[in-house]
């Protein structure tokens, strides 16, 4: 009977897995292509101008540098859902109707963005957009609040394993914004149209939770702890998921307010700003997609964080130096036939620099899920922070800004994966000398 039920077990768990990965391979496909597309129909859009495409790689590395701080609410809810449900199933109740529930807590969020975003903006957005200033600040203030809650839902569902509907999720929000950036490409549109194509994916929430009545039956989830330490760890996870943005969607932004107006060994700020987005897409995109389910496997998991790890950081290697050395190889040529324009033209050596900062960064967000799944925020937290301090500082020293960029996302997340992984070393060899005692 154990061994029937073993075998049951694996089955079970095989077929959550195969049905997973299934759901999110196609949103991640969705999700890959629109980032390609925007960006480079973006690029022809917006005609020869540098000035007009530096603002729109800062605008989207902004927004997304926003939503990529609102992920920890994503993260910090399906690690708090899952677990919620898990102990649910342990003590054979069917449900939960009391305890807190982040879906509420989103909307505080949602408030506080937009009272901090109207009120700081006269601070930043002139560095940020020499045009249009009230209505990007509008649109992004708007958009983020609403991202808050798509983020929360986004963790219920996963939390909740509605795989199919977290990938619906997923899809609707890319996949609108490539239909409209076609459009806005083939009917002449300019900045304004980009700048609201950025931000309208935020609002799919709307349309899942109308369709859906799957979706509306998990709105109340609750999580497995109490406000106070939920709302703790989910500040915590956000904080560090805030770094996570700085270095990956939020970059251009970065490059952007560090060096307004580089240009060095023919490379402009432009052009290393589009390869950045373009070359982390491969390996980043689809990994940020999974974030939510990496999480779940490593809650689920029996092993400790180490041997968690070893599997996936192979996998972001070895994709990652295959990646480089195609794109030293063909790279710049791959940019002229797409982009079409020399504005945009890099050296491969750059562009194989910027494919192996996109591995070590995939990496520490690797080691970032294992350190959420096992509760450890405050080391996930000291990761990315150490990263950011590190990168910020490249980017601020002696180095041409093609250099300077490329050093930055090698070195950076290099010494946040350090971190991970120290205090993982650490804590396994605590827990051995316990056994032991």
């Amino acid at each position: 009977m154990a061994l029937m039920a073993a075998r049951f077990g694996i089955a079970g768990v095989s077929f959550w897995w195969s049905g997973l990965v299934r759901y999110l391979t196609l949103a991640t496909i969705i999700a890959g292509l629109s980032g390609f597309v925007v960006i480079i129909i973006a690029a022809w859009a917006l005609g020869d101008s540098s000035q007009l495409s530096e603002e729109f790689t800062a605008y989207w590395g902004l927004f997304f540098a926003g939503t990529g701080v609102l992920t920890g609410l994503t993260q910090e809810t399906t690690r708090a859902v899952t677990a919620g449900q898990a102990r649910a199933g342990a003590s054979g109740v069917a449900g939960v109707s009391v305890g807190f529930r982040p879906f509420l807590f989103s909307f505080v969020v949602a408030a506080i963005v937009l009272v901090v975003l109207g009120a700081s903006a006269p601070l930043w957005i002139g560095q940020l957009l020499s045009s249009l200033q009230g209505v990007g600040v509008g649109l992004l203030a708007v958009g983020l609040a609403s991202y808050a809650i798509q983020a929360t839902i986004s963790g219920i569902l996963s939390g909740c394993q509605l795989w199919k509907e977290y990938a619906l999720l997923i899809s609707l929000d890319t996949g609108v914004r490539m239909v409209l950036a076609v459009a806005a490409w083939l009917l002449g549109y300019q900045l304004l149209a980009f700048l609201i194509i950025t931000v309208v994916g935020s609002i799919s929430w709307l349309v899942i939770v109308l369709c859906f009545g799957s979706v509306r039956s998990v709105l109340g989830s609750v999580a497995d702890v109490s406000r106070g330490i939920f709302i703790r760890q989910a500040l915590l996870a956000m904080a560090a998921s805030g770094a996570t943005a700085v270095l990956i969607t939020g970059f251009p932004t970065l490059l952007k307010f560090t060096s307004p107006s580089a240009v060095a060994g023919g490379v402009s700020m432009a052009a290393v700003s589009y390869a950045v987005i373009l070359t982390r897409a491969p390996l980043l995109v689809p990994l940020q997609q999974f974030q939510s389910a990496i999480i779940v496997r490593f809650v689920k998991g029996a092993s400790g964080p180490l041997k968690t790890l070893a599997g996936p950081l192979a996998i972001v290697w070895a994709v990652g130096i295959v990646g480089a050395g195609l794109a030293w190889l063909v790279g710049p040529w791959i940019l002229d036939v797409v982009l079409q324009k020399e504005l945009f033209a890099v050296p491969g050596w750059l562009l194989a620099m910027l494919t192996l900062g996109a591995t070590t960064t995939a990496s520490l967000m690797v080691s970032g899920c294992a350190a959420i799944a096992f509760e450890r925020h405050g080391i996930y937290l000291a990761g990315w922070v150490i990263a950011t301090i590190v990168a910020v500082g490249f980017l601020l020293g002696p180095f041409d800004l093609g250099v300077a960029a490329g050093l930055a996302l090698i070195v950076g997340p290099l010494c946040g994966l350090l971190v991970h992984m120290g205090a993982f070393v650490g804590g396994d060899r605590k827990k051995r000398v316990l056994a032991a005692g």
